[in-house]
């Protein structure tokens, strides 16, 4: 009872924003460290990924907090490792499938470098979802 009263709580929704909040901020840090070190601001480089490791700890203690609270974490189960297999092979499918919407969307708008983007990532996705496919199979 305890768990589903968390999940249903405003507590919860919170920290699922936080943790959302912390990862973006997160990757944000790596790509101004990326852009740092390119400006040869080595310093300030490493600045930014001592930020991105210390918002990493902090998705790390909300994640624990979620996923202990029996809840279906964004939607997808964690689990075993085969289990968190088919998690992450179900959340390429379904960025495989964004990216086919969002090429039919930038060709519709006349934007042809974007969609040409977009399929280099969504060929990166099929290949994703190939290599977790055979993972998952190399464990059953």
């Amino acid at each position: 009872m305890y768990k589903k009263k968390f999940r249903e709580s405003k507590t919860y929704e919170l920290l699922k924003e936080a943790f959302f909040s912390e990862c973006y901020t997160a990757l944000r840090a790596t790509f101004f460290a990326q852009i740092a070190n390119k400006e040869g601001l080595t310093i300030i480089a490493e600045e930014f990924n001592k930020f991105a490791h210390c918002q990493n700890i902090h998705t790390h203690s909300y994640f624990s907090v979620m996923k202990d609270s029996g809840d279906e974490f964004y939607g997808f189960k964690l689990g075993n490792t085969l289990e968190n297999i088919k998690t992450a092979l179900q959340a390429e499918m379904l960025k495989a499938d964004g990216c086919v919407a969002l090429i039919k969307v930038a060709r519709d708008e006349g934007l042809e470098n974007i969609a040409e983007m977009m399929e280099e990532i969504s060929i990166d996705e099929m290949n994703h979802i190939h290599r977790l496919t055979n993972l998952g199979n190399g464990i059953v």
